[in-house]
């Protein structure tokens, strides 16, 4: 036995100097992987900062129009306002064109598209730390026993103004609408999706919302007491002043309710353009048909300017609008002029 441990001496140090390119390696992986993951995260945040800066100059709502050129040069000049690697951005790809929120197709779309309710403007933000483009590649520190300077890194942020796919408490009117009702007054082939001219008046169409029975099937518009089936005068009444108790979504089915409730009309008619404003813009559920008293999925939110309302004759009248800005908003879905805040798709 002493013999062996005699023969075994002085083989430690062989066997680290063996093992050491192993040892520099691991650290190598360990150290600047995990630098590299830090400077890439970096680079995400400000590509979506870059990307949502842009995005909120896209739409002018006023003028109804894509405001191209001035969401490219505000998506530029916020890039030099962020950093990575403790060092300044200075480049930065800036895209522009139409995101189709389906993924129906996938990717940037050219500003040439004819958009549909489902395609918002977009804007598309690439940043490179690479040879020539933001003081170049990640720089290494262990990987450099291999020659292994820099590792280059890529990232894109995608940024739209959409539509709601989810209403949270308090944002939904209690009067669900036929989707051909859209169809026939939306015009859908600009964006943004803008009220049908009526051309005697310039104006958006002026219509009346009523039963089916009353009104045919589209121009129809039935209260909805929303996911409980309660068909009374006072059910729909707390949910046009209250709004929505829980959040809703597209897909869920929604109670259309019977009967014309003649008071209701009057309790929208005081608070419509007619009386004090207080429900001049809502967001309403679309839905496929207004049955009576039956379940019905939501098919997309829709904003409604109410005009005036007629206890009598037992209508609302209405016209399409674009101008139902809300933060109660959430998720994705058709453009019927409801917009929420820019929100990153990609």
């Amino acid at each position: 036995m002493k013999t062996f441990a005699h023969r075994q001496r002085g083989a430690v140090a062989p066997l680290v100097a063996l093992m050491l390119p192993v040892l520099i390696g691991s650290a190598a992986f360990v150290i600047d992987l995990a630098y590299v993951h830090v400077v890439r995260n970096e680079l995400q945040n400000d590509a979506d900062a870059a990307a949502l800066a842009g995005a909120h100059a896209l739409v002018d709502a006023s003028s109804a129009t894509v405001r191209w050129a001035e969401a490219t040069a505000q998506a530029q000049q916020s890039v030099p306002l962020n950093r990575a690697a403790g060092q300044s951005l200075s480049d930065a790809q800036v895209q522009t064109g139409y995101w189709n929120l389906k993924g129906q197709p996938s990717g940037l779309q050219p500003q040439t598209l004819v958009p549909t309710v489902w395609d918002a403007p977009a804007v598309a933000v690439t940043v490179r730390k690479a040879s020539g483009q933001n003081q170049g590649p990640v720089q290494t520190f262990f990987a450099r026993f291999w020659n292994i300077l820099g590792i280059e890194q890529q990232v894109t942020a995608v940024a739209a103004p959409n539509s709601p796919g989810t209403m949270q408490p308090g944002g939904i009117f209690p009067l669900a609408m036929a989707q051909c009702l859209y169809d026939n007054y939306w015009d859908r082939s600009v964006y943004p999706p803008r009220p049908r001219i009526d051309p005697a008046t310039g104006k958006p169409y002026v219509f009346k919302i009523g039963s089916g029975y009353h009104y045919g099937v589209c121009s129809s518009g039935e209260w909805t007491s929303l996911l409980n089936d309660a068909n009374d005068v006072g059910t729909i009444r707390q949910l046009i002043a209250q709004g929505n108790p829980v959040s809703l979504e597209m897909g869920q089915n929604i109670w259309i309710e019977p009967g014309s409730k003649s008071s209701l009309y009057q309790t929208v008619q005081n608070c419509s353009v007619a009386g004090d404003r207080s429900c001049e813009y809502v967001v309403v559920p679309t839905v496929t048909q207004t049955d009576n008293h039956a379940l019905s999925p939501i098919t997309g939110f829709a904003c409604l300017r109410i005009l005036d309302a007629n206890g009598g004759q037992k209508y609302v009248l209405a016209e399409m609008s674009n101008r139902c800005n809300t933060s109660l908003a959430g998720g994705a879905g058709p453009n019927y002029g409801v917009l929420q805040p820019p929100s990153l798709v990609q």
